[in-house]
């Protein structure tokens, strides 16, 4: 499967995540996925969502835990979600 297509895929089965977790999956760069990301949000089935900074929601430190971890200055984590529907 082309890069293109797998990234599409991963967002689609995942619904949300990030150009770093997708590129870890698919064993890619992430200036490579980020790219591929760009082209989809350019088609309008992708969209780019700011998560909020540590502390605020208790669940956007870069741990994934609770929230409190000394990670005080983390910033907002961009993740992406698929909101072009079942498409292929």
């Amino acid at each position: 499967m082309k890069p293109l297509f797998a990234v599409r895929e991963v967002l689609q089965k995942q619904g949300m995540a990030s150009a770093s977790q997708i590129a870890a999956e698919l064993k890619l760069s992430v200036g490579l996925v980020e790219d591929m990301l760009m082209y989809w949000r350019r088609r309008g089935v992708v969209e780019q969502v700011s998560v909020g900074t540590w502390g605020s929601c208790g669940r956007s430190c870069h741990s994934g835990g609770c929230g409190t971890c000394s990670n005080a200055s983390a910033s907002p984590v961009h993740v992406y979600r698929w909101c072009g529907g079942g498409e292929k």
